[in-house]
């Protein structure tokens, strides 16, 4: 069956199967490669020979390498950006189940429950703002009625 397809053929499919293996591992490597891959497809479909498909394949892998994979590492890394979770704090609510200072109460927020944690005793329907957020736990402070 690798005989019916032609070179340029077969170095798209190259490309492409990286491009998919490059979906399950990290640092754009194959991503890279599959850059080769595909300048040599370009040769291939042009008439080049393989000596010069496999030329655009090393030039095209090493330039994308040395050029493209430090920017689109750069551009998809972390940023820190803020989430949704983020934007409750500085968002006030009542308590919906109360407990001593140290312990996790509840509270309703936007129709989710948080638990929450402060260091004053809190009981149901006191008014809380959220002053900050450590994992899946709020910290409020109780606002004085």
């Amino acid at each position: 069956m690798l005989d019916s397809l032609s070179p340029a053929n077969l170095w798209f499919i190259a490309g492409v199967v990286l491009i998919i293996l490059e979906m399950f591992t990290p640092g754009f490597f194959l991503a890279s490669l599959s850059v080769g891959t595909f300048l040599a497809a370009l040769i291939a479909w042009a008439g080049g020979n393989d000596t010069w498909q496999l030329v655009g394949f090393i030039a095209g892998g090493a330039i994308s390498l040395i050029a493209l994979r430090p920017v689109m590492k750069r551009y998809f890394e972390a940023s820190g950006a803020f989430t949704n979770a983020d934007a409750l704090v500085g968002r006030t609510t009542k308590v919906s189940r109360g407990a001593v200072a140290g312990e996790r109460a509840e509270v309703k927020i936007d129709g989710d429950i948080w638990a929450v944690e402060c260091d004053q005793d809190l009981t149901e329907g006191d008014k809380v703002q959220v002053i900050a957020r450590q994992s899946i736990v709020l910290l409020v402070n109780r606002l004085e009625a």
